[in-house]
């Protein structure tokens, strides 16, 4: 069995986060969450928080930087769907 790169970790939990195992699919859905909440006044403010993203970011530390009230199952997909694309350079 080969050994997953420590570096790609964030990159999977985040696209497990989106619902998906598959980089490529994992674009796919970011795209599409970032298009949607690219339309919504709030998810815009939300992702003022997530900038900057490194390789080595984390779903749930970037979603620490967002107040309580912000922090729900929505906004951890923003951030997920943020990871994803700056992580492939897929944007």
């Amino acid at each position: 069995m080969r050994e997953l790169d420590h570096r790609l970790l964030p990159l999977m939990e985040a696209a497990e986060i989106l619902g998906t195992e598959d980089l490529g699919e994992a674009q796919r859905l970011a795209r599409i969450e970032l298009r949607a909440a690219a339309l919504c006044p709030v998810c815009r403010l939300l992702l003022r928080h997530v900038s900057p993203v490194t390789p080595e970011s984390r779903t749930r530390d970037l979603l620490e930087r967002f107040a309580r009230w912000e922090r729900d199952d929505h906004s951890m997909r923003l951030v997920a769907a943020w990871i994803v694309l700056r992580g492939t350079g897929g944007t």
